[in-house]
């Protein structure tokens, strides 16, 4: 008979089991939530003996407060046993119905914590939460009506360490009362098996505080922690009761005190949670229009899409300087990006503005990076944790929706790391946005994903969609005017004139093609080219070395009538140049006491006057004419006067 009825509880516990399991994924696949980032399982010991271990049932309560103190996306789930396993709580099992459940709670019977783990270890999901425990409360060791019984137990609760360790799951086990005093128990072999740890009621503070310090300590619950004595202001109660907890530290009514807390509720928070704990007990906890879910030593402020201020929470407490509290937003967000495309001319040098070269484009995005809140007044927890149904929203369906939560003071400054098409980036907040520029030119859509490392809040962060670089094209070219064609009409225009002026200059002036002598010595005669008369001025206006030179005068008068060579005129003066085209200058006697005068040079320009004179062609210089020389270096040029001797100047060689 009795194994018939254990078969029949075990059954109709898995049946329970599937069906709540299997509901839960439906709804979690119909609302599309978003998988949660931890998943605890308490292990309740529910024997005979917690009867008097647990008289005031601080443990039930202190499942309670870790309960509706994690966020929202945490998977809750609760397994009760004593010889059989007495209450399973499936994780997204509505708040109502767990409250019932626990209320339902008795302790009677043996202590089979073998077939209580394991069936804990087996409301994990098959999914990679980030914190997996099983927190396990007991007052005793393992404990069945017969030796067989009590090794099968013991077991079972060794094969199912094993898993728990196998699927990343530790153990946190709570020992309440003064049984267990020796660890080396069989049931502490769970938390050192599963790299867990183990706390003693009394010695580690009481089962609130425990509970407290397992969630900060072990799964690094976030939140901002609140100076719950001193950021309000402290009341004297006029009477104790009005609510005060049951089971408090038996302090008189005149000593209990009224505290006000008031809370910085941050923009954007789609939930806010505001826990206050104290070992001394709390009780009148008031929160407005805020639900607010009280226990012997806790309450729990759950506010769904709260408008940015000041929330006021107030309570009675022995001693409101044991009283601690902290505040967990939550942010269901996801990431927007605009894309402003940028097209920037590079620079041209005056070269290439001058030849009309075509300018060439760099082409950017610039992108600007917000988080925006996507939660409305009807969306329910990621994870359909059991205190889903005690919330309320403050501020009704259009609150919040659509803000950049990035615009609120505390995000100011904050690094934070995001993708963009999947390459990783790091930016700093500023003014409520992410800035980043792009090269474009590859660029045809864009999408973020946005990673935040704050301890301070819970972010549920969604997949965005893609944005489209609207592009356009690059600005047409438009050539300076092309002036060449009237350039060609004035270079023939001028042509002409130039024609023009020679054919007049033809006319006045006398040009000698010199041609050598029959004797080939490159001389004329005199009968031919006259004779030589008058002098040559010379002034060097400008040389390579910069140093002066004073004017020579080169006298003609007398000379041969033969070839004579600037340089070897200047050779004469003690004027020595380099090689830069004097000796191709070449002088000759002409008629009506003329010079004839000849450029032979590559790179010389030699002028009559204004006039320039052609290469090979020889030019008369008359008396008082002027010869300008500009030699190959560029740097020399010196100047020609011709002038006539005085009477008393004219002497022979």
């Amino acid at each position: 008979m009795i194994r018939f009825r254990k078969a029949a509880v075990i059954f109709t516990t898995a049946v329970l089991l599937i069906f709540c399991v299997t509901e839960n994924i439906r709804g979690e696949e119909k609302n599309d939530n978003i998988s949660s980032s931890g998943e605890i399982i308490f292990l309740l010991d529910t024997s005979a003996s917690m009867n008097a271990q647990d008289r005031d049932r601080e443990a039930i309560d202190a499942i309670r407060q870790a309960v509706y103190s994690l966020p929202s996306d945490y998977r809750v789930g609760l397994v009760a046993y004593n010889t059989d396993i007495q209450t399973v709580i499936v994780p997204g099992t509505p708040a109502a119905q767990m409250e019932e459940m626990l209320a339902g709670i008795t302790y009677t019977g043996y202590t089979n914590a073998g077939e209580g783990l394991a069936q804990a270890v087996g409301l994990f999901s098959e999914g990679g939460a980030s914190d997996r425990c099983i927190v396990m409360l007991t007052d005793g060791e393992i404990d069945m009506p017969d030796s067989r019984a009590r090794e099968a137990s013991r077991a079972l609760y060794s094969e199912a360490a094993l898993q728990a360790r196998e699927r990343g799951v530790r153990m946190y086990i709570v020992a309440i009362g003064t049984e267990l005093s020796d660890p080396r128990l069989h049931i502490f072999d769970g938390a050192e098996v599963t790299d867990g740890a183990i706390y003693w009621e009394g010695q580690s503070g009481s089962l609130s505080g425990i509970m407290r310090r397992i969630l900060e300590e072990r799964l690094s619950l976030p939140g901002a922690p609140l100076a719950a004595g001193g950021a309000g202001s402290v009341l004297p109660s006029e009477s104790a009761g009005n609510g005060f907890a049951a089971g408090g530290s038996g302090h008189a009514p005149s000593e209990i005190s009224t505290v006000v807390l008031n809370a910085a509720i941050p923009k954007g928070a789609s939930r806010v949670r505001l826990a206050i704990t104290s070992e001394e007990g709390i009780g009148g906890a008031q929160a407005g229009q805020a639900q607010v879910i009280t226990g012997q030593h806790f309450a729990v402020v759950e506010a769904v899409r709260p408008p940015a201020g000041t929330l006021s929470v107030s309570y009675q407490t022995p001693d409101p300087a044991s009283a601690q509290a902290w505040m967990i937003p939550e942010y269901d967000v996801v990431p927007t990006i605009s894309a402003a495309y940028r097209i920037e001319e590079l620079s041209r040098s005056e070269k290439e503005i001058k030849r009309n070269v075509p300018p060439e484009f760099e082409h950017y995005a610039d992108l600007e990076l917000t988080l925006v809140d996507v939660s409305g007044a009807d969306s329910k927890n990621a994870a359909g944790d059991l205190s889903g149904e005690v919330s309320q929203d403050l501020s009704g369906n259009a609150a919040g929706k659509g803000a950049n939560i990035w615009e609120d003071e505390r995000f100011e400054g904050m690094e934070v790391s995001f993708t963009v098409n999947g390459t990783p980036y790091t930016g700093t907040i500023q003014g409520g946005s992410i800035f980043l520029t792009l090269r474009a030119e590859a660029l045809e859509t864009v999408t973020a994903a946005v990673s935040m490392a704050d301890d301070g809040a819970v972010y549920r962060i969604r997949e965005a969609d893609p944005v489209r670089i609207e592009k356009f094209p690059d600005p047409e070219f438009e050539p300076l005017p092309d002036y060449r064609p009237l350039i060609a009409i004035l270079c023939a225009l001028a042509a002409c004139l130039a024609g023009l002026f020679a054919f007049w200059m033809g006319k006045r002036t006398t040009v000698i093609y010199m041609a050598p002598s029959p004797s080939g010595d490159g001389t004329k005669t005199a009968a031919r080219a006259g004779e030589y008369s008058g002098k040559l001025n010379m002034y060097v206006v400008r040389n390579a070395d910069g140093k002066d030179i004073p004017p020579q005068t080169y006298r003609l008068f007398g000379r041969r009538a033969r070839r004579l060579t600037l340089g070897q005129i200047l050779t004469s003066c003690g004027i020595k140049f380099d090689k830069i085209g004097a000796d191709d200058i070449i002088l000759y006697p002409g008629p009506d006491h003329a010079v004839i005068v000849m450029d032979q040079s590559e790179g010389c320009t030699v002028m009559r006057g204004m006039e320039i004179l052609k290469k090979g062609m020889g030019y008369p210089v008359y008396y008082n004419g002027k010869i300008t020389v500009s030699f190959d270096d560029e740097e020399t040029e010196m100047e020609l006067h011709y002038r006539n001797l005085k009477p008393g100047e004219r002497e022979e060689l």
